[in-house]
């Protein structure tokens, strides 16, 4: 087995154990796919997955931690809403295996996009310059790197917490900032403690940031080939993510598919 890790280790501290989340057909996210087979001719409705992070309502949380989001709101600027789901509350990474069930080598990509709370980003319906035929796709949040794979071999990758990270804030300022997908995707900010909207306004502080809450994979292969994945979640509070994953039952775990960005140029 070939192992290809885009980057390097997963770093930080944290106060849980991490878990991690795969599909669960019979959860409250049933219609999760974390496994995508596929070839070069098939539609892109067939090359995406999507995995959903197992967040428990607000209303089950500690009071200290439901306190702690009006505490975060009476401190910003009164335009600036603090979300429920911050990057303060987990961290996440992406594990990856792919297949190649052809007896030829061939090459493959996988993309990562997402959504937090308010807006999921989906590129496929981005149109950066509608008065132009030859304007490139918008980007995906992470991947986008060609891999090569032997005949009839398999390859290990993983999206780095760092990189699910730049991903959620690169979302933050394409749909609060007003960025263009590009300068989001292209610009690192993982470091950065604020972000001013391009349409001017309040900065909006790293304290008030939305994490991802669900990740969606789109699987390119030139050949035959399966993707399987599964999500890693790292919990700094003990009430936000709950420990049976998808597996929750329905009323005790909050699953978010919100409506898509829609880029303004």
């Amino acid at each position: 087995m070939k192992k290809l890790v885009i980057g390097f280790v997963l770093v930080g501290c944290t106060n849980n154990e991490p878990q991690y989340v795969t599909c669960a057909p019979m959860g409250p996210s049933a219609t999760d796919k974390c496994s995508i087979e596929a070839d070069g001719a098939s539609a892109l409705a067939d090359q995406q997955g999507s995995l959903h992070v197992p967040v428990k309502p607000d209303t089950d949380w500690r009071a200290a931690e439901r306190d702690r989001r009006m505490e975060l709101q009476m401190e910003v600027d009164p335009s600036v809403v603090v979300p429920i789901y911050r990057l303060e509350h987990y961290d996440l990474s992406v594990e990856w295996t792919v297949t190649n069930l052809d007896s030829a080598p061939g090459t493959f990509y996988v993309d990562l996009n997402g959504a937090n709370e308010e807006v999921g980003y989906d590129p496929s319906l981005i149109d950066l310059d509608p008065t132009s035929d030859e304007d490139p796709p918008a980007p995906p949040l992470s991947g986008a790197v060609p891999i090569e794979i032997p005949a009839n071999g398999t390859i290990d990758g993983t999206f780095r917490e760092d990189q699910l990270l730049e991903a959620a804030i690169d979302l933050e300022q394409m749909t609060r900032g007003g960025y263009n997908p590009f300068r989001a995707t292209l610009t690192i900010s993982k470091n950065d403690e604020a972000f001013a909207p391009l349409a001017g306004g309040a900065e909006i502080p790293r304290i008030a940031w939305r994490q991802l809450v669900r990740v969606d994979i789109v699987f390119r292969p030139d050949h035959h080939m399966r993707l399987d994945f599964q999500l890693r979640v790292r919990p700094h509070y003990d009430d936000i993510i709950h420990d049976k994953g998808l597996n929750a039952p329905a009323d005790e775990i909050v699953v978010y598919d919100p409506p898509d960005y829609v880029y303004t140029p």
